[in-house]
């Protein structure tokens, strides 16, 4: 019973040594560790310059989610081919994967979610505006994410475009 106890003593003081040693290195030796090399450090980099319409200016953020519905205007800087050839380029690179080669919703990674994706042809989509749509993209929703961080203004209403294109085909 005395080897047990001793035993027990002895192995709850060396790790209480390592454990101390550890926390002395950590607070007085930080080089080497992981969350001092430069790869993980946030925001060293200056932060790009969004579009005017993508971040609130003098209203807050809730205020432009409310009148995104009403206040949106889409006026499209590129011709109407280019912005169907760029809004598929976007499509494939966001939101293909979970919507799908046909935008049903059957992409490869949007078939394991329960409820699937939404069905970007059906009717209760085509009848969204566009300003729903861009909201929609933007803010996402359950499951979608929000892309207004991952996508320009631009990129946006070309997948609206291509969006719709791809709808007056198949409805």
């Amino acid at each position: 019973m005395k080897k047990v106890l001793f035993l027990a003593v002895f192995v709850s003081l060396v790790l209480t040594g390592a454990y101390t040693v550890i926390t002395l290195y950590d607070s007085n030796l930080k080089a080497g560790r992981m969350y001092q090399t430069p790869v993980i450090r946030p925001h060293e980099e200056p932060q790009l310059v969004m579009d005017k319409r993508t971040i609130a200016d003098t209203k807050s953020e809730a205020l432009i989610r409310a009148n995104l519905k009403t206040d949106f205007t889409f006026a499209p800087t590129l011709s109407a081919q280019v912005m169907l050839v760029k809004g598929e380029k976007d499509y494939r690179a966001f939101c293909f994967h979970c919507h799908g080669p046909n935008l049903d919703g059957l992409g490869t990674v949007g078939q394991s979610f329960f409820p699937l994706p939404t069905n970007l042809t059906n009717k209760r989509t085509a009848g969204m505006s566009d300003a729903e749509l861009f909201a929609f993209i933007s803010y996402g929703g359950k499951k979608a994410p929000a892309l207004a961080s991952s996508m320009s203004v631009e990129s946006r209403e070309a997948v609206i475009q291509y969006i719709r294109s791809k709808q007056k085909t198949t409805l």
